[in-house]
């Protein structure tokens, strides 16, 4: 009898073994890593502001130059500004 067709499955080895009639050990399989569950976000809610021109062009040069978004910029100085602030 002949031995039963195995499906390639993307699998080097037995392409391997079929070209050069050899067995090849196939390499051990990977167990993946456990994903994280990141912490649960908090709903955010949008806040609309009003800026004098020149305020607004300082946080903008500022944005640049830190490379970070204005509105990361505005939630560091309004937690540094709630932190005494009890819920």
């Amino acid at each position: 009898m002949t031995k039963k067709r195995q499906p390639l499955n993307n699998d080097d080895n037995l392409a391997k073994q079929f070209v050069y009639g050899e067995p090849v050990t196939p390499p051990p399989k990977q167990n993946k890593p456990q994903e994280v569950e990141p912490p649960p976000k908090e709903a955010t809610i949008r806040l609309t502001v009003d800026l004098a021109e020149s305020m607004h062009r300082k946080l903008s040069i500022l944005a640049a130059r830190t490379g970070k978004k204005k509105a990361e910029i505005v939630r560091m100085l309004l937690d540094e500004a709630l932190q005494d602030v009890k819920n």
